[in-house]
């Protein structure tokens, strides 16, 4: 058992998806919306700590702060409620830009010390402004009463496509590690819209992550996203700010390109996520066509 989950594969791809599909099955039982947010905050620190190892105190690498950073998701998750009940939608959404810039500031702050401005610290902060923008937009208000087919997705899809795309850039980017907690966080959100559209298909309903999960997975793959743009020496620069849209094009999937999705209710999740995966799609080609010497897979 312990070769199995020593195994990076398994705990990569095939662990988290089955954990994912899992809490898609919880979500549609009677367990109360504070118990699952436990359960999703237990899940990502575990594969943080399988993947970084333990926390270690104070923090010095980059990739010892990440789970720091977790804690700091799962926290303003826990206050979500809170924060847009009582500050309003958009001071709310002000504050989570103010921690993934704060993130930012924390994970690369030798490199901003520095002062060098080359190709890969303007792709980082590109990056790093639309993962933040989009963690902002996206951080939703209360679900509305008549929710549309796709709405419980847009969340979910944007965390798939996002830390997917981060993943295979990360791994062709020279920085395994945070490549194999991408995947983990991509499979976890794939698993439960697995779950979720196979109720849709059934005629049911999708159940949507709550506020605070929500919150704190976006700014898990948002964190995480920057790590890779901030230090992966080969990331190339063009996919990695690619990766960063889905978020974004999820927010404009309620709004601007909502007349793109279809009226048939089986096919409205299909289409939106497939809108949300379009940079994700473009970033993991642009990756694999220009990866570095070595590891492109027979493109160059």
């Amino acid at each position: 058992m312990s070769a199995l989950l020593g195994n990076p594969m398994v705990v990569t791809a095939a662990l988290p998806l089955l954990l994912g599909v899992v809490m898609g099955l919880l979500a549609r039982s009677a367990l109360p919306a504070s118990v699952l947010f436990l359960l999703w905050a237990a899940l990502l620190l575990f594969f943080y700590r399988d993947t970084l190892g333990p926390p270690v105190v104070p923090p010095v690498a980059a990739s010892q702060k990440l789970i720091y950073l977790a804690f700091a998701g799962i926290v303003l998750g826990l206050l979500s409620e809170y924060l847009f009940e009582r500050l309003g939608t958009g001071a709310a959404r002000a504050l989570v830009a103010v921690a993934l810039v704060a993130a930012f500031s924390w994970l690369g702050w030798r490199r901003i010390a520095g002062g060098a401005l080359d190709l890969q610290m303007i792709a980082a902060i590109a990056t790093g402004l639309l993962a933040t923008i989009g963690a902002a937009l996206l951080a939703p208000p209360r679900a509305s009463p008549l929710p549309r087919a796709e709405e419980p997705f847009l969340v979910p899809a944007a965390i798939l496509a996002l830390c997917l795309a981060g993943a295979i850039i990360s791994v062709l980017g020279a920085s395994i590690v945070t490549g194999q907690l991408l995947g983990s966080l991509a499979a976890l959100a794939g698993g439960w819209c697995l779950i979720q559209y196979i109720a849709v298909l059934r005629g049911g309903e999708a159940v949507a992550l709550s506020r605070g999960t929500g919150l704190s997975l976006i700014h898990a793959g948002a964190t995480v996203l920057i790590q890779v743009a901030l230090l992966a020496p080969k990331a190339n620069p063009a996919a990695l700010v690619l990766s960063s849209l889905p978020p974004i094009v999820a927010a404009l999937v309620q709004g601007p390109l909502q007349g793109f999705v279809p009226g048939a209710r089986p096919l409205r999740p299909l289409v939106a996520g497939l809108l949300i995966a379009m940079p994700a799609m473009l970033a993991i080609l642009t990756a694999l066509v220009w990866a570095p010497h070595g590891a492109a897979l027979g493109f160059s």
